[in-house]
């Protein structure tokens, strides 16, 4: 598993990140930078981000990143922060992220990029640039299943065995509460998150069509990500977190409808 603490650590010696502290949450919007909560907290209200309507928050602390998605899209910084006390980060600049996510392995960067895609809510795109190398590197080693329409592929809890490439069909994730939440489809992958940040899965996954996938295990993921540098890893990590933390804002809006539905 990647450690981000560790990890900051590490890019930090290389003299890769500028120290501040951040007191205006509009100084987080300036400039190209990603910042790297080392004391501190920051919050983000969910109109914000989603157009459920409910006013929850999510809260961003000590080894989260703040604008790591927006840095490197080139996106807008037009996410709400509320700073209750003087947050300490390190800064890491936008080009230099950018530049290192380019230079990555091929299967990190698509990682990272559909991280992006997923934090920002963006409409899935066939790859089939990356389906091709992702088959020519890996079919040999692969696992291939089949699933049949409402086949579970995996559990919450379930030992997170690898990365699964959807060669045919369409699958769905659902939260603790069965709520259902989102959509993949043909060249798509999952499983990436549990793999990489803890040993258990913390979503369901069932198939909506009849499907093939691929299962890449654990011990092949994790040899792509160690052959990257610190600062990738570190990003890697870091937008898979991200992703996480956008996603309880929308479990949250999921589970209180499912909730609510259940009662009635």
């Amino acid at each position: 598993m990647l450690d981000r603490d560790i990890l900051l650590e590490e890019v930090s010696a290389l003299g890769l990140g500028e120290r501040r502290t951040i007191t205006d949450p509009d100084e987080l919007s300036a400039g190209d930078d990603a910042f790297f909560i080392t004391a501190g907290k920051a919050l983000i209200r969910e109109s914000t981000v989603l157009p459920s309507g409910l006013d929850s928050t999510q809260t961003f602390s000590v080894g989260d990143a703040i604008y790591l998605a927006a840095a490197l899209s080139k996106r807008p910084r037009d996410w709400e922060f509320t700073i209750h006390e003087p947050l300490e980060v390190i800064a890491l600049n936008g080009d230099m992220l950018r530049e290192a996510v380019m230079k990555s392995g091929f299967l990190v960067s698509e990682v990272i990029r559909n991280g992006v895609t997923r934090i920002f809510d963006i409409k899935h795109r066939e790859n089939a640039a990356f389906e091709d190398r992702f088959i020519k590197r890996f079919r040999g080693v692969a696992l291939s299943s089949t699933h049949r329409a409402g086949d579970c592929i995996y559990r919450i809890g379930d030992r997170a065995e690898g990365l699964y490439f959807i060669e045919r069909g369409r699958v769905y994730l659902t939260t603790a509460r069965n709520a259902r939440f989102a959509e993949l489809t043909e060249t798509d992958f999952f499983g990436e998150t549990s793999l990489l940040t803890s040993d258990r899965r913390s979503k369901n996954i069932y198939a909506e069509t009849d499907c093939s996938v691929l299962l890449l295990d654990r011990e092949r993921v994790e040899a792509e990500v160690d052959a990257e540098s610190p600062l990738v890893k570190l990003v890697l990590v870091n937008t898979l977190n991200v992703l996480e933390l956008m996603n309880r804002l929308r479990f949250a809006h999921l589970n209180a409808s499912s909730f609510h539905e259940a009662e009635e």
